[in-house]
């Protein structure tokens, strides 16, 4: 799938040759169909941007000219000023989304005004001790006027609230409110067609779910991190590599961001001592991150490549089953190799299918890959040095490989 910014500039240009009459109107929708757009569709514009970073610092400076000024206003006119400001802007935009259908940019400002009352409105008149709480009424309130406009930049602003609520209430309870803010987002990226704001709303399950694990393995003093959280990303690696080569409005420009996720998520498990630790504790079938990675891997079973998900669930199967610390150079150099596969694959593709972005990627992988090799020296200096002879006939025989094949075509 294209990214947003390719897909302003294909639209462009159909139109373009709509209007010289170089193609037919329904032979431009389907050309854009191809790409998951259509003539009609307006798309995010750099306008469009502008405007909402334009709101956001506005929204800042509204808070930061609060707070330097609080001290010198009388309490009561503290008070009524908040209350009147979060109305007026609120209510502006509630009536202008009424009457002309827009007024997204000022519920945005809304919001920041509405989160101010209660953050500076609590410390005020000192109304609890903890304070996630205060983000968490900033989100609830910003559920109903997301849905009742729909706006985007809204529906980003009680998605960053409620992550913020997030991280700092797991460490007290668990979130479980969470799933509330995630099908509000999820909503307005579908009713929209928001690809990023898709996109940011599965980052956040992604980081919830990886809470509600940790208040599974939570002990006494509250939620853990424990090595099965390992096992687990991986899982949910393979269901989001899954996902985002879907065809759909919601995966497009995720596929640039697999390969570069799929490089930071398997270079721990290319250290001998990443893998010691990890076999030492998790290497029994009662962790409970190994059942939420094959749920995950389930999941991503009917979605992707048919082979990918089985695999990597035999992979964690015998980790946790026979795997042992004394295994670990054996796991680590298997590690290694398959990063090596995987960049030579993405850099084939980026070449085939003019993809410059794949094409860096795996060439970067291939080159951190060989520094972190020279630097920790796996398996000691003979180890290391035949580990890079393995590499380099691995690379010598797939590029005779792919010249000769592409010498037959």
């Amino acid at each position: 799938m294209l990214g947003w910014m390719r897909k302003n500039l294909l639209r462009r240009e159909t139109r373009r040759w709509v209007d010289e009459g170089l193609v037919e109107p329904f032979q431009a929708e389907r050309i854009l169909n191809r790409y998951g757009t259509s003539l009609n569709d307006t798309g995010p514009s750099a306008l469009g941007l502008l405007t909402g970073l334009a709101g956001l610092f506005a929204g800042l400076a509204l808070l930061l000219l609060v707070s330097a000024n609080w001290e010198q206003l009388p309490r009561l006119a503290r008070f009524a000023g908040l209350v009147t400001l979060t109305a007026v802007l609120n209510g502006w935009g509630v009536l202008r989304l009424a009457r002309a259908g827009s007024g997204g940019g000022l519920l945005f400002l809304g919001g920041f005004a509405y989160g101010a009352s209660i953050m500076l409105t609590g410390q005020m008149y000192h109304l609890g001790e903890h304070f996630p709480n205060g983000l968490l009424l900033w989100a609830l309130g910003l559920v109903p006027l997301t849905l009742l406009s729909g706006g985007r930049l809204l529906a980003l602003q009680g998605l960053a609230v409620a992550v913020a609520w997030m991280l700092l209430e797991y460490r007290f309870a668990a979130p479980w409110l969470m799933p509330l803010f995630l099908a509000v987002a999820f909503w307005v990226a579908w009713r929209r067609r928001v690809a990023g704001l898709a996109l940011a709303a599965l980052a956040a399950t992604a980081v919830w779910l990886n809470l509600m694990l940790a208040w599974v393995y939570a002990t006494d003093f509250g939620p853990q991190a424990q090595e099965g959280m390992i096992s687990f990303n991986l899982g949910l690696l393979v269901l989001a590599g899954a996902l985002a080569a879907r065809p759909a409005w919601w995966s497009a420009g995720a596929g640039n961001w697999m390969p570069r996720l799929t490089v930071l998520a398997i270079l721990p498990f290319t250290f001998v001592d990443g893998w010691e630790h990890y076999l030492a504790y998790a290497w029994t079938w009662l962790d409970p991150g190994l059942w939420a990675a094959l749920v995950a891997l389930l999941a991503a079973a009917p979605l992707g490549r048919p082979l990918v998900a089985p695999a990597v669930a035999a992979l964690l199967i015998a980790v946790h089953t026979g795997g042992v610390p004394d295994q670990a150079l054996v796991w680590a150099v298997a590690s290694n190799l398959l990063l090596l596969l995987l960049a030579m694959h993405w850099m084939r593709r980026g070449l085939l299918e003019g993809e410059g972005g794949l094409y860096v990627t795996g060439l970067v992988a291939i080159l951190i890959l060989a520094l972190l090799r020279y630097l920790d020296l796996i398996g000691g200096y003979l180890g290391a040095a035949g580990l890079f002879l393995g590499m380099a006939a691995l690379l010598f025989v797939a590029g005779r490989y792919w010249r000769r094949r592409e010498a037959r075509l």
